[in-house]
């Protein structure tokens, strides 16, 4: 896969999960078609294991978190980065 003529491994554009903040409810998980998250460890929280399957520019799973513990980076930034190199 490839995202403006890049390699998708070449764009850091994925989601972070603030631990502190996730409760491990699952909504990202089943929300996430493309299989990003996944609850994992001892207290079942979500964890970013497929950063990759991340579409480029979505957020939605940012919304649809209700403890707004998820992120992504600025992708104004990110397109910047990406245009200078």
């Amino acid at each position: 896969m490839s995202w403006l003529n890049l390699p998708r491994e070449k764009i850091p554009w994925y989601p972070t999960v603030d631990e502190e903040k996730c409760k491990g409810c699952g909504a990202c998980v089943k929300f996430c078609q493309n299989h990003v998250f996944k609850l994992e460890g001892n207290s079942l929280k979500a964890k970013v294991v497929n950063p990759f399957n991340c579409v480029v520019g979505c957020k939605a799973c940012d919304k649809i978190c209700p403890q707004g513990a998820i992120s992504h980076p600025d992708l104004k930034e990110l397109l910047k980065g990406i245009s200078e190199n």
